[in-house]
C-alpha cells in the first residue's frame, strides 16, 4: 500500500513540476567505465518512475506465484488429512463391530496424516488384542507413548487391555505412579480397585477405599461390601500365614466399629473353626450374640466342635426368650440336641423351625431325627415334602 502511495505521489509531482521544466529540462550525464549516458532531467525522472513501477509489478508476480504454491501444498495436505479422518472413522466403526483385522488396517493407514495419531495407535492396540496379537498390541502402545501427548490416556488403555487379557500384574505396573498425579480420576481408581480384587491384594484395596469414596466412584453400599470382602480376605490370608493366634491379634487391632460388624465376626469365626480353634470361636460368638443376635452368627453355633454343648444350648435358649419365633435359633438348637442324641428335643425344634418357614436343610435334619426315633413312615412322608420344596414348581 505504501509503495503504491509513493508511486502516485511521484506521478502527481511529475504532473505539477513537468510543465515548469518543459522549457528548462536540464542536463544529466552518467559515466561508468568507458560508457556515458546523456539525458534530460525529466527523462531521468520518468525512467526512475517506470523502474519503480516495474519492480512493484515483479514483486507482486513473485508473491502471487509463491502464494499459489502454498495454496497447492495446502490443498494436497488437506486432501490427505480428510482421507486420514475418513480411514480413522471407518476403522473405529469396525472396532465397535468387532472386525479387529479390518479395524487395525484402517486406523493404521490413517495414522500418518491423522489429526490425532494417538487415537489411531490406541485403537490399533485394542484391535490387535481383539485378534489375539499381544505383541502387536504392545508395539502400538509403545508408538502411542512416543507421542507423549497424553500419558494418562495411553497408560489407562494399556492397563485396561492388560486387565482384559488377564495380565493383572502387568496392569498394576501400568497403573502404579498414576494415582499421585491423578488422585481423583474415577476410571483410574475403579480399574485399580478391580486389579486389586483380582490379585487379592486386600491391604492395598483397603488403602484405596477412602479415595474411591471421596470421588464417589462407588456407592456407600458398594463401599461397605468391598470393605467387608477385603477384611475377610485379609483375615483368611493372615490365618494362613500366622494361624489362629495371628488372626486374633489382627482382630484385636481393628477398630471397635469393625469388630461389631456381624459379617466380619462371621468371617473371623469361620476362619477359627477351619483352624480347629472352636473354643475361641465360641467365646467370640457368645460375647457378640449378647449384643447382636444376628441370624448369621446364630447359624454358626452348630458348626462348632465343642467338648460340651450345654453352655451353647443355654445361650440359644436364652435368645429364644427374646424372640421365640426365630427359625434359625430353633434350627440351631435342634442340631445341637441331635448331636447330644436328644432326639425328642431335636424334633420339637426342627418342627417349630419348619412351621415358621419351610427349609430343605431343616427337612433333612428332621428326617434323620425321625429315623432315629424309628418313625420311618413319618420320615418317608416328610422326605416327599422336602422333595417338592427342593424341585422347581411346574405349572
Amino acid at each position: 500500500m505504501i509503495k503504491i502511495l509513493l508511486l502516485v505521489i511521484a506521478l502527481i509531482a511529475g504532473l505539477i513540476v513537468g510543465p515548469d521544466l518543459a522549457g528548462n529540462q536540464g542536463y544529466v550525464l552518467i559515466s561508468a567505465a568507458n560508457q556515458t549516458i546523456e539525458m534530460s532531467v525529466s527523462t531521468l525522472i520518468i525512467l526512475v518512475v517506470f523502474a519503480f513501477a516495474a519492480l512493484f509489478i515483479l514483486e507482486w508476480l513473485i508473491r502471487k506465484i509463491f502464494s499459489l504454491s502454498s495454496s497447492t501444498r495446502g490443498w494436497f495436505s488437506g486432501r490427505k488429512s480428510k482421507k486420514a479422518r475418513a480411514l480413522t472413522n471407518d476403522g473405529l466403526l469396525k472396532l465397535l463391530e468387532g472386525d479387529w483385522k479390518q479395524s487395525e488396517k484402517l486406523v493404521m493407514k490413517g495414522a500418518t496424516h491423522s489429526d490425532a495419531p494417538l487415537l489411531n495407535y490406541l485403537a490399533a492396540a485394542e484391535a490387535a488384542q481383539g485378534r489375539g496379537d499381544v505383541d502387536s498390541r504392545d508395539r502400538y502402545l509403545q508408538q502411542a507413548s512416543d507421542f507423549g501427548t497424553d500419558r494418562l490416556a495411553t497408560s489407562l488403555t494399556r492397563a485396561k487391555l492388560q486387565f482384559r487379557q488377564g495380565q493383572y500384574e502387568e496392569a498394576l505396573a501400568s497403573l502404579q505412579g498414576l494415582v499421585d498425579a491423578n488422585p481423583r480420576n474415577p476410571i483410574l481408581l475403579n480399574l485399580l480397585k478391580d486389579t486389586y480384587l483380582q490379585l487379592q491384594d486386600w491391604q492395598a484395596l483397603l488403602r484405596l477405599m477412602p479415595s474411591l469414596k471421596r470421588v464417589k466412584a462407588v456407592t456407600e453400599t458398594e463401599a461397605e461390601k468391598l470393605e467387608q470382602k477385603a477384611e475377610c480376605g485379609l483375615m483368611a490370608h493372615i490365618a494362613t500365614q500366622k494361624g489362629s493366634d495371628g488372626l486374633l491379634a489382627h482382630w484385636n487391632s481393628l477398630s471397635r466399629a469393625a469388630r461389631q460388624q456381624p459379617k466380619l465376626i462371621a468371617c473371623l469365626v469361620k476362619q477359627l473353626i477351619s483352624r480347629h480353634a472352636d473354643s475361641e470361636a465360641y467365646i467370640i460368638l457368645r460375647e457378640n450374640l449378647k449384643k447382636h443376635p444376628d441370624e448369621t452368627l446364630i447359624s454358626l453355633v452348630p458348626e462348632l466342635k465343642l467338648p460340651d454343648y450345654h453352655p451353647a444350648i443355654l445361650k440359644l435358649q436364652e435368645l429364644l426368650r427374646y424372640n421365640e419365633n426365630n427359625p434359625v435359633t430353633h434350627s440351631a438348637l435342634g442340631q445341637l440336641y441331635f448331636r447330644e442324641g436328644k432326639w425328642t428335643e431335636a424334633r420339637t425344634h426342627f418342627e417349630k423351625a419348619l412351621e415358621i418357614r419351610p427349609d430343605v436343610t431343616d427337612y433333612a435334619w428332621l428326617v434323620d431325627t425321625l429315623e432315629k426315633l424309628n418313625e420311618s413312615g413319618a420320615a418317608n412322608s416328610l422326605s416327599r415334602e422336602a422333595l417338592k420344596l427342593a424341585l422347581p414348581h411346574k405349572e
